[in-house]
């Protein structure tokens, strides 16, 4: 390469570039306060409904 310098210049700007790009959300919801009940208390997935080992999993069952 003739200019490596140059190439790690824009190399550091593209990415300078990429970073600052995503979704950034307009509200951010506070934290509850302490003795309120949370909404979501559940872990995702239900742990109760996973499949045990040796067993089908619950739901569409395949020919």
């Amino acid at each position: 390469m003739k200019h490596p310098i140059t190439v790690a210049v824009l190399g550091l700007a593209c990415a300078l570039v990429l970073s600052g790009c995503g979704k950034k959300p307009r509200y951010v919801d506070t934290p509850l306060p302490d003795g309120q009940v949370d909404p979501f208390p559940h872990p995702y997935p239900n742990p109760s409904l996973d499949p045990k080992p040796g067993q089908p999993a619950p739901g569409v069952r395949f020919p």
